[in-house]
This record gives structure tokens, C-alpha cells and sequence, in this order.
């Protein structure tokens, strides 16, 4: 009786089939890691362009429905919030729209000149860290930093009304 030194065919073969199967297994789950990373990233970045893009698009679209009235930076030290104030005419009754930030949050405020200002009474419209709006002359310019330390700067001429006295 002799013995055979090795395994049969058979057994060769399906241990290759193995080897095979675990190979692709390996690289099936390693491109899926991979795929969801490049996904998780892409969305970061999504985000982060969507609250830049926001953000500036909120200010200027504050300021251009309400480029007729008269445009001011007021400074309300008892607080510590620099607001962009934007005064305009209603039906006899003068009334001021100011945009500010107050605890990681650009608050938009619209009441009437007599009652004084508040910041609670004021609406959130997104995130933002710090808003600096300055004028010089005719021309606007809002410095925004975002929460994730992003920061933007705004230049708007002010073509109806405007800050120029």
C-alpha cells in the first residue's frame, strides 16, 4: 500500500475557490469603505458651501428688498451686537429691519421705530459666528464668520437708498 504525499485535485481546487471567494469579499467590503468615506466627504463639503452660500445670500437678500430706505450700522454696547439697520416708510408709521448676531445665530429683527430694540424679539435665520457690517459712503461691506470659521465678505453698493447723507 502506498500513500500519496499531497492533497487530491479536488481538495486543491476548493481551497483556490475559497481563496478566491475571500479575496473578493476583502475587496468588496474595502470599496465599500472606501465609497462611503469619499461620500461622507462629499457631503461635508456640501454643507459647508450650502451654509456659506446661505449665509451671504440671507444679508444680501435682506438689504437689496429694502434698498429704498434709509441703511445705518448701530452699535448697542449694553448688548455687545453691531446691527445693520435698514429704516423705511409704511404708511406714515417708520419702521427698521436690523440684522445681527447674537449666540451663534444671524437674527433678523422688523419692528416699528418707537418700540426700542430688543434681540430677543428677533427671528434666526441661520448659524453664523460673527457678523461686521461697516459703510463707506454708498457702499456696504458685511464680514461674516461662519461656525466652522469660514469667513466671507460682502461689498453691495447701495443703489436706491443708501447710507450717503
Amino acid at each position: 500500500m502506498s500513500k500519496r504525499v499531497g492533497g487530491s485535485p479536488r481538495t486543491i481546487q476548493n481551497v483556490f475557490v475559497l481563496l478566491l471567494l475571500s479575496l473578493f469579499a476583502c475587496l468588496a467590503t474595502f470599496l465599500v469603505t472606501m465609497g462611503a468615506q469619499a461620500y461622507r466627504s462629499a457631503v461635508e463639503r456640501a454643507d459647508e458651501n450650502n451654509n456659506t452660500r446661505i449665509m451671504t445670500a440671507v444679508v444680501r437678500s435682506a438689504v437689496w428688498a429694502e434698498d429704498g430706505g434709509e441703511v445705518s450700522v448701530e452699535t448697542y454696547p449694553e448688548s455687545g451686537i453691531t446691527a445693520l439697520c435698514i429704516a423705511e416708510e409704511y404708511d406714515g408709521d417708520r419702521y427698521i429691519k436690523r440684522l445681527y448676531c447674537v449666540d451663534g445665530y444671524l437674527y433678523e429683527s422688523f419692528m416699528s421705530e418707537e418700540n426700542p430694540f430688543n434681540p430677543e424679539y428677533g427671528e434666526d435665520l441661520c448659524a453664523l459666528r460673527d457678523f461686521v457690517p461697516s459703510i463707506s459712503g454708498k457702499r456696504l461691506t458685511v464680514r461674516l464668520t461662519s461656525v466652522d470659521g469660514i469667513e466671507r465678505e460682502i461689498r453691495m453698493y447701495l443703489r436706491a437708498g443708501g447710507a450717503e447723507k
